[in-house]
């Protein structure tokens, strides 16, 4: 266990009271513009989907909950998971479908962008270095880009539970490892690792857990080793 002065400790304590400071600014301050950033990029991205520039969009719920209008691709609206769920009778022509209509609440986006305090504590709390700045802009984009690639994949589970897209079980306990995952591990252990890997000298002064070297020994004067083994003769 380390000592009450080790910097582990002292580490540890900066960053949890730097944590505290910033989410209070993150979640009063930054938390509205982030959050209207990642809505519009996720219009951008559906727009970018197959036959997402008729059928895509991103609308605010008046409760704040989110409203994805994700454009479904013709070999999956073709599909008879899609078709009876859009309300296609047996025998009868296919229904045209364009896109899903998936409702997001709000906390979900939220959820997914809570990374960013804690990385920002993580940084400013390790070493003074002149890259501080460059590891928070590198790591701030990396984690907007997390983000984003997070809601996706949420939006993407949401929508294969309720069709049944997938019917293997093997692709099944897939999918449902990787919602595990996106949701329950990575939120956390990102802003960790892209701290220790961004910023080399937090990961080699802080995260070096090892004991401190110890000192070498120093030779003896070169005087005092020619002087030893001899008598003085006494005239």
């Amino acid at each position: 266990m380390p000592s009450p002065a080790s910097p582990q400790l002292r580490y540890l304590l900066r960053a949890s009271g730097l944590f505290i400071l910033l989410l209070a600014a993150w979640w009063w301050l930054l938390l509205s513009p982030m959050l209207a950033g990642l809505r519009v990029s996720t219009r951008g991205v559906l727009w970018l989907l197959p036959g997402g520039q008729s059928a895509s969009g991103v609308t605010d719920e008046p409760n704040g909950d989110w409203l994805l209008r994700v454009p479904l691709p013709q070999f999956l609206a073709r599909q008879d998971a899609v078709q009876r769920a859009y309300g296609r009778a047996p025998g009868t022509a296919p229904v045209n479908v364009r896109s899903f209509r998936l409702v997001i609440g709000d906390r979900v986006p939220t959820f997914f962008m809570l990374g960013f305090p804690l990385f920002w504590a993580l940084v400013i709390a390790g070493p003074r270095s002149r890259r501080v700045w460059r590891v928070l802009a590198a790591g701030t984009a990396l984690l907007a880009l997390l983000a984003q690639l997070s809601l996706l994949v949420y939006a993407w589970y949401s929508i294969e539970t309720t069709l049944r897209l997938v019917t293997s079980p093997t692709a099944t306990a897939l999918c449902n490892a990787v919602e595990y995952l996106n949701v329950n591990v990575v939120p956390y252990l990102a802003p960790l690792l892209l701290a220790a890997w961004l910023d080399t000298e937090l990961r080699t002064q802080i995260f070096s857990w090892g004991g401190e070297a110890e000192p070498a020994a120093v030779p003896p004067p070169e005087s005092e080793k020619t002087g030893r083994g001899k008598y003085r003769v006494r005239k």
